[in-house]
């Protein structure tokens, strides 16, 4: 299950702008909910799949759950043979299609697991999400049935600037569900997620109204909680997950992305070639194209060898990686100013995708 979505797209530009204008029973979408850069295609899913195949070919089949729309990056006749099959929103949200169209990444993962034919256990990446090394399926699931869920024990009280963000609360939401608190509750880190499909179902069951409503919003909204989060609670609650700090993965954090200069980013991105890495999620590709535009190149090495479902790289993307000198050296001004003032946090994107296991 890949969900995606290509911003770029006129029919889909169209649609997200008629709703902006008239959200329905929707409060007026906050900016943050809205902002170009969640729905913004830079080609991340081309190594997001990519690396799937090179670095977990145990995975059996990805479903690319789309709004009636196939990524630039791969030949849709290939990627079937490959096992990837595209699926519309119209089959998550069956029953429930009054809620479309959404613009909405906590409704749709409110409803991926609806999928007909996923995988009891299954892996769920945003699209800026990626393998950079080889991993089993015991780095997820382990042998004795529990699954591996990477993050922290959290205290927010005293962090209100935490507790308040927009993803925090959201987060938050997700743990207060299952009757965990802001003193004591599971931070789930900005990594790929594994999943158990009947402990969403037994979510919808148990929360069903909760769950419709959190469907209802077409773009996100402070109200709503996140489900990755009421998933990750229930399995602590119920003694199926284990709890582990995440230590091979790298984040680049939305702030990181806007804030850092294009010499942090750089021996980030450089950094991918690190052996023990596994894991990468690059929350705004655009902003880091903007300050490191050969950027995709390390994407590409740290992906492995582009698989035969994919197409060359479009113009479109392909004149990311030139150099823009004054764009560059605007950006780098505008980026000091700004690292003047940056404090930690992290984001969370629209656009997701994931994958079943065996």
């Amino acid at each position: 299950m890949v969900a995606w979505v290509g911003g770029r797209d006129p029919r889909h530009r169209a649609e997200r702008e008629r709703y902006l204008a008239d959200p329905g029973g929707d409060a007026k979408a906050e900016r943050a909910a809205h902002d170009e850069r969640r729905f913004s295609d830079n080609d991340e899913i081309r190594y997001c799949l990519r690396s799937i195949r090179n670095y977990a070919p145990w995975v059996r089949t990805i479903w690319l759950v789309t709004d009636n729309q196939v990524p630039a990056a791969i030949d849709r006749r290939k990627a079937e043979r490959d096992n990837i099959r595209i699926v519309d929103h119209r089959e998550i949200f069956r029953g429930y299609k009054q809620l479309l169209p959404t613009f909405n990444s906590l409704a749709i993962e409110t409803m991926l697991w609806r999928i007909k034919g996923l995988a009891d256990r299954f892996l769920y990446f945003n699209d800026d999400m990626m393998l950079v090394g080889p991993v089993e399926p015991t780095d997820f699931f382990s042998n004795d049935g529990k699954v591996n869920l990477r993050g922290w024990w959290s205290n927010w009280t005293e962090q209100p600037a935490k507790r308040d963000s927009f993803h925090g609360s959201n987060k938050l939401l997700g743990a207060e569900m299952l009757g965990f608190t802001p003193e004591h509750f599971f931070s789930t880190h900005h990594v790929i997620y594994p999943l158990l499909r009947p402990a969403m179902e037994e979510l919808f069951d148990q929360f069903r109204p909760a769950f419709l409503t959190n469907a209802e919003y077409r773009f996100r909204n402070r109200k709503q909680f996140w489900p990755i989060s009421a998933h990750d609670h229930l399995l602590v609650k119920s003694d199926r997950a284990r709890v582990a700090q995440p230590r091979n993965s790298a984040h680049f954090s939305k702030r990181f992305c806007l804030t850092a200069s294009p010499e942090a980013l750089e021996a980030r991105l450089e950094q991918l070639a690190d052996p023990t890495l596994r894991m990468a999620c690059i929350n705004v590709l655009d902003a880091v194209l903007d300050k490191v535009p050969d950027a995709l190149r390390y994407l590409s090495t740290a992906t492995g060898p582009a698989a035969p479902f994919e197409k060359p790289r479009t113009e479109a993307y392909a004149s990311r990686s030139r150099k823009r000198p004054f764009a560059t050296l605007g950006s780098r001004l505008v980026e000091s100013a700004r690292d003047m003032f940056a404090k930690s946090g992290d984001g969370h994107d629209e656009k997701v995708a994931s994958r079943s296991v065996r």
